[in-house]
């Protein structure tokens, strides 16, 4: 069933997730953290069925972070074997429309998912019914310190707009940033876009995360003004 809203006003057009608490959510359960980041995967696909069923145009979910790469080998490859599971799901892609994208570098990532990410990302290329960026070995502070590099080799001048084009994917910034699990910091993620993203931090671990909630993030947020640095009118 579609979640209810007000009006097409309300909706955010980008929604960006940091999808805490896998691990803690397996720990609790006596199961392998693995166990929780695959639940993590089956709630992360409920998700962009819910944004879809919304007509939120762009969703953007933490992977794979920059400093992932310090946990245990053996979950590395788990997160891998997942975003390989997920990026193989080209029929559902194709019969809901979705372009998928990936922010993050691909240097020393295994090379079959370098593979999978470049294909999928061909294959979805002209689908408009919304845009899942899937940020995975991604950093916001290289994001930025690549975009720099880019424009000094161009021999263009420093700029907002300049630092913008030469982001890993160009979107419009996030209306939200959500992140579950009960942190409240950004982790590295979407810092140069993140200027005037509405934050919402939640105590649920991803695993738990229903439409619900999801429903009473978006009602707050429609709720909320938006001034970007002008003046409300009861001000």
């Amino acid at each position: 069933m579609p979640l209810q809203v007000e009006s097409r006003m309300s909706v955010p057009l980008h929604v960006a997730v940091i999808m805490d608490g896998n691990g803690r959510w397996a720990k609790r359960r006596g199961l392998p953290r693995a166990m929780g980041h695959r639940r993590g995967l089956e709630v992360a696909q409920e998700f962009i069925d819910y944004s879809l069923a919304l007509d939120v145009k762009y969703l953007s979910l933490f992977v794979f972070s920059t400093e992932n790469w310090k946990r245990p080998t053996s979950e590395i490859n788990s997160l891998f074997s997942l975003a390989d599971k997920y990026l193989s799901r080209f029929e559902k892609f194709c019969k809901d429309r979705v372009r998928v994208v990936v922010s993050g570098e691909r240097e020393g990532l295994p090379a079959k998912l370098v593979e999978k990410i470049n294909l999928i990302e061909e294959k979805t290329r002209d689908f408009d019914a919304i845009r899942v960026n899937l940020c995975i070995n991604y950093g916001g502070q290289r994001e930025i310190v690549e975009a720099v590099k880019k424009l000094n080799e161009r021999g263009e001048d420093i700029t907002v707009d300049g630092i913008s084009r030469c982001l890993y994917n160009q979107l419009p910034p996030p209306d939200i940033i959500l992140r579950t699990g009960g942190q409240k910091r950004l982790s590295n993620y979407l810092l140069y876009q993140s200027a005037y993203a509405e934050l919402f931090f939640t105590e649920t671990l991803w695993p738990d995360f229903t439409k619900e909630e999801y429903e009473q993030i978006l009602a707050e947020f429609a709720a909320r003004t938006r001034n970007f640095g002008g003046i409300a009118d009861d001000e």
